[in-house]
């Protein structure tokens, strides 16, 4: 009986399906999140739904080597999702599946989605000029040989500083092997070495200066932050030629705040994020939503000794308060879909503005001499297979971003396209990117040109 009245209530379903490709709409519209807009038809905006079909084999083919678990995949064309879908499960061990509504933590992704964002709104503003010098706000760069890069340096990744500088060394010690009595709480592990917390550094309670929690039962100094802003401060320039370095957006996030007179993730839900309906976009994610809801990114943190779900993966960003410049927002891929259609709107979304035109048109068409970088945003690197974040079909036009933990999203404006993946690859553990190394990503973006022919 049961099993009649489900193909009863299929049935509708499969006639409909046979008419040309909408049984693939009809099937990926059930993934929808809540507050979205209605899946077209790819032949609607000229992509072709068997064409995109192939994501579902490339995804398939990710989660069975075990690149990662699961996943989120949201496509635009024209303004308008013609692919919205979850596969796999937020862990190998769990039966929870993803949904449209599980929070990823974006990592890098967090550069363009949020710091960039705060950038580009005090530009619209005339609050900051790109000629301006990080110096003219940050008060402990004056006096160095950091008083003469300017906000255009730090976007396009030329300010001379070094890829890293892993600021959270400055709360661990290597320990002294005569040391038995250590809290195994406060024990870090790297390379075969023990390291410990410094003495008064940290706390398993939020008590006193312990006032930033990084994990469900660590706490470190308030103070944390300025001893980080002194070690950039200190730390030697190098050539001021193109090196990735996630300093320069820890950095951008400080002029954003000293402008703004407000902290980050507060600027951003205020401008953005609420008035846009991104109830699923957010730093400190716990705060808002249940941590089954969002997707752990480590099995075992080096310097958290737990898994890390909710907190973000990053240990500097981490250890900066979870609201960094260069990490720390937690979104689905519909509502990162959502902010980047509205720059290749112009800065438009549902009637309402948001950002000039001419700003959008200036952050996100303006390229470093060297080619490699937008002012902020990732470009493609055309005639570079391997080497370039995106598939060989796209535009130089390109612009995006990708993230650490497995997440990337590119506007086309040349197709009127915006591609969003998000993953956990991180869990467990990150030490080997396979999702790096099958192409997942560039294979699906190659899918989606494909399906325009």
């Amino acid at each position: 009986m049961r099993k009649t009245t489900f193909f009863v209530l299929l049935l509708p379903i499969i006639l409909l399906g046979l008419a040309g490709n909408r049984l693939f709409a009809l099937i990926t519209t059930d993934l929808l999140p809540t507050k979205t807009h209605t899946l077209c038809f790819p032949e609607e905006v000229g992509m072709h739904a068997s064409t995109l079909q192939r994501i579902e084999k490339i995804v398939s083919a990710g989660i069975k080597a075990r690149a990662f678990p699961g996943c989120q995949v949201f496509i635009m064309k024209d303004g308008k999702p013609v692919y919205d879908r979850c596969f796999g499960s937020q862990t190998y061990e769990s039966l929870q599946l993803v949904t449209p509504n599980t929070l990823y933590d974006l990592a890098s992704l967090s550069k363009t989605t949020g710091t960039l964002l705060a950038l580009m709104k005090l530009y619209d503003e005339g609050k900051i000029q790109l000629s301006d010098t990080a110096s003219r706000f940050l008060p402990f760069l004056r006096s160095t040989d950091k008083e003469n890069i300017t906000i255009t340096d730090l976007l396009f990744h030329e300010s001379g500083f070094p890829a890293s500088l892993d600021c959270y060394r400055l709360a661990i010690e290597r320990k002294p092997t005569s040391d038995s009595a250590q809290d195994s709480t406060k024990l870090v592990r790297m390379n075969s070495t023990t390291y410990q917390y410094k003495q008064g550094w940290v706390s398993n309670l939020p008590t006193g200066p312990f006032s930033s929690q990084i994990s469900d039962s660590l706490y470190i100094l308030g103070t944390f932050h300025d001893s980080a802003m002194a070690l950039i401060a200190r730390t030697p320039l190098r050539r001021k030629t193109y090196l990735y370095s996630c300093i320069n957006f820890i950095l951008l996030k400080e002029i954003a705040e000293r402008i703004s007179g407000m902290p980050l993730d507060l600027y951003l839900d205020s401008v953005f994020y609420k008035p846009m309906g991104l109830i699923n976009m957010t730093y400190h994610p716990l705060q808002t939503h249940s941590k089954e809801a969002i997707a752990p990114t480590l099995k075992r943190d080096f310097l958290r000794n737990v898994v890390i779900q909710g907190y973000v993966h990053d240990p500097d960003a981490g250890f900066l308060g979870g609201v960094s410049g260069n990490a720390g927002l937690f979104a689905s891929a519909r509502d990162v879909a959502m902010v980047y259609q509205m720059l290749l709107n112009d800065g438009e979304m549902d009637g309402k503005r948001y950002l000039r035109a001419e700003t959008c048109r200036i952050f996100t068409t303006t390229n470093s001499a060297s080619g490699r970088r937008g002012l902020g945003f990732d470009k493609p690197i055309p005639g570079k297979p391997g080497h370039s974040p995106c598939c060989d079909s796209a535009p130089t036009e390109v612009y995006g971003h990708t993230g650490y933990t497995g997440t990337c999203c590119w506007v086309d404006p040349v197709n009127k396209l915006v591609y969003v993946f998000l993953s956990n690859r991180t869990y467990p553990n990150d030490g080997v990117n396979k999702l790096a190394r099958m192409g997942i990503r560039t294979d699906i973006q190659e899918v989606i040109y494909e399906s325009l022919k």
